[in-house]
C-alpha cells in the first residue's frame, strides 16, 4: 500500500468525527472496518483502544473522507 494512501492510526476525536460525518452508528463503522467486536469503535472513541491504520484508511476511503484519495469504479 502506498505510503501516501495509508494513514496513521487515528485519535479518539478523529474516529468520532469521521463516524459522525459519515452518519454511521458505531456498529456500522465497525462492520465497514471489518471488526467482529462492535465495541472496538466505542473503545477507540474513548481512547482506550486503537484503530489499525489499514482499517482506518479503508474506512476513510469507503466514506469518501480520505484526505488525498477517492475510490472510483473501474470501467
Amino acid at each position: 500500500m502506498s505510503r501516501d494512501l495509508l494513514l496513521p492510526a487515528p485519535t479518539a476525536d478523529q474516529v468520532r468525527a469521521a463516524r459522525a460525518a459519515a452518519g454511521h452508528s458505531q456498529a456500522q463503522a465497525a462492520a465497514i472496518m471489518g471488526y467482529r467486536r462492535l465495541d472496538r469503535i466505542s473503545e477507540a472513541e474513548r481512547g482506550v483502544g486503537a484503530i489499525d491504520p489499514v482499517r482506518w484508511t479503508i474506512y476513510l476511503l469507503a466514506t469518501e473522507q480520505h484526505p488525498k484519495f477517492r475510490l472510483v469504479e473501474q470501467t
